[in-house]
C-alpha cells in the first residue's frame, strides 16, 4: 500500500472514529441538559420565569452548529437564573470549536460569570460548598473546561484535514512524476524513430528515385516511382507520429492528424477497386482522436486486403454517423473468400481493437458471406454544430 493511501486511510479513521449518528448525539445532549434542570427543580421552587428560560435554552441547543454564539447567549439566562449549567457548557463547546480563541475565551468568562450569579442570588447547588473559593473553582471549571474541550476537537479536525490534504498532495506528485516519466519515454521513442526509421525510409526513397531515372524499362520505372511515392508517404507518417510523441500529452492530437476527409484519398492511393462512402454527419464535428482511429482502421483493413486478399476483387469502405450522431461506424468489406479467417499474426487488428477500446468503442473482424468484414464503432459524441447545414 502506498504512503498516500495510508495517509488517506489514517485521515478517514481520525474523522470517523467514535462518531455516532447525529440524531443520537443530539438526543443524548438534550436529555442531559434536561435532566440537569430537572435536578435543579427538585431543590428549588418551580417559577414560570425559570421554566421559560430553561425551555428556551433547550429549544435553542439544536441550532448551536449554525449559530454557536447566539445560542450560547440564549442559554445564559437559564444558567444565571435557573442554575442550568449543562446547556451553557454544551453550547460553549461548540463556540470553542467554531470560533476564534478570543471569542471562546470571552464566552467562557460569560459562563463563569453566570455560575457566580447563580450562586449569589439562588445559593449554591452543592450543599458541601460553604465558601466562595470553592464556588469560584466550580465557575472556572464550568467556563474553562468546555473551551479546552472545544479547542482540542478543533485541533483534531484540523489535523485530519491536513492529513487528507497531504495525501492528495502526494497523489498529485505521483501523477506528475508518472507524466514526466511518460514524456521522457515518448521523447526517447520519438528520437529513435526519427533516427532509425526515418533514415531508412529516406534511403529507400532516394534509391527508388535513382532506379527510376537510370532504368530504361518502363515497368521498372513505374514500380520504382511507386516505391518512392510509398516511402515518401511513409516518411510523412513517421514524422507525424514523431510529432505526436513529442507533444506534452500523448492524447493531444497534432494539427496534422488524419481526418475523415482523408479517407477517400487513402482508398484512392491503395490501387484497389473500391467503393467509398463517407457520411460523417451534417451537424457534428467528431473528436480528432475518433477521426484518427477511423482513418487507421481503414488503412489497416486495406493493408490486409493487399497482403492476404484478392486485390482484384472490389472493396467497400463505409464510414457513417449513426444513432443521432452519437456513434461513428467504420466498415471495410473485402472480397476475400469466406473461411479464410483473420490474417496471420493479427497484430495490426489487435492494435486497432485496443485503440477502439480506449475510445469506448469496439472492433470486430471476421469472415462474412461473400468476403471479409472489418467493423469498428466509436460511440464518442461529437460536437454539435448549431446553425450549420453541413460540414
Amino acid at each position: 500500500m502506498s504512503s498516500g493511501t495510508q495517509l488517506t486511510d489514517a485521515a478517514q479513521r481520525v474523522l470517523t472514529r467514535f462518531r455516532p449518528p447525529a440524531w443520537l448525539v443530539e438526543g443524548a445532549l438534550l436529555a442531559l441538559a434536561g435532566s440537569d434542570q430537572a435536578m435543579r427543580l427538585g431543590t428549588r421552587t418551580a417559577e414560570p420565569g425559570t421554566l421559560a428560560v430553561a425551555l428556551l435554552a433547550l429549544l435553542s441547543l439544536p441550532w448551536r452548529r449554525r449559530w454557536p454564539v447566539p445560542v450560547l447567549l440564549l442559554t445564559l439566562p437559564a444558567l444565571a437564573a435557573g442554575g442550568m449549567w449543562l446547556a451553557s457548557m454544551i453550547a460553549l463547546v461548540r463556540v470553542a470549536l467554531e470560533t476564534s480563541e478570543a471569542t471562546a475565551a470571552l464566552c467562557g468568562l460569560c459562563v463563569a460569570g453566570g455560575v457566580l450569579l447563580d450562586r449569589a442570588f439562588f445559593g449554591s447547588p452543592f450543599p458541601d460548598t460553604p465558601d466562595w473559593l470553592r464556588v469560584e473553582v466550580y465557575a472556572a471549571l464550568a467556563g474553562a473546561g468546555p473551551v479546552v474541550l472545544g479547542r482540542l476537537m478543533r485541533s483534531r479536525r484540523r489535523i485530519a484535514e491536513q492529513l487528507v490534504e497531504l495525501a492528495r498532495s502526494r497523489d498529485r506528485e505521483r501523477v506528475a512524476e508518472r507524466t514526466a516519466v511518460a514524456a521522457r519515454e515518448r521523447a526517447a521513442l520519438a528520437r529513435e524513430m526519427h533516427d532509425v526509421v526515418g533514415h531508412e525510409m529516406s534511403l529507400i526513397a532516394v534509391r527508388a528515385a535513382a532506379l527510376a531515372s537510370s532504368s530504361s524499362d518502363p515497368a521498372v520505372r513505374k514500380e520504382a516511382d511507386l516505391i518512392r511515392e510509398l516511402s515518401v508517404r511513409a516518411l510523412d507518417e513517421v514524422r507525424h507520429t514523431v510529432g505526436v510523441l513529442r507533444r506534452p500529452r500523448a492524447d493531444d492530437a497534432a494539427p496534422s492528424a488524419r481526418r475523415l476527409a482523408d479517407i477517400t484519398a487513402l482508398v484512392g492511393r491503395s490501387g484497389l477497386v473500391a467503393r467509398t462512402v463517407v457520411v460523417p454527419g451534417e451537424r457534428v464535428r467528431w473528436p480528432a482522436a475518433v477521426e484518427l482511429a477511423a482513418y487507421r482502421t481503414v488503412q489497416e483493413a486495406l493493408t490486409n486486403v493487399l497482403r492476404h486478399g484478392d486485390s482484384g476483387r472490389p472493396v467497400e469502405v463505409r464510414v457513417e454517423s449513426v444513432d443521432d450522431d452519437t456513434c461513428l461506424v467504420v466498415e471495410v468489406r473485402s472480397g476475400r473468400a469466406a473461411g479464410t479467417g483473420e490474417p496471420a499474426g493479427g497484430h495490426g487488428l489487435a492494435g486497432l481493437r485496443e485503440r477502439a477500446r480506449l475510445l469506448g468503442g469496439d472492433l470486430a473482424a471476421g469472415p462474412v458471406p461473400g468476403g471479409y468484414l472489418v467493423r469498428a464503432a466509436f460511440p464518442a459524441p461529437g460536437e454539435t454544430l448549431v446553425g450549420t447545414p453541413g460540414r
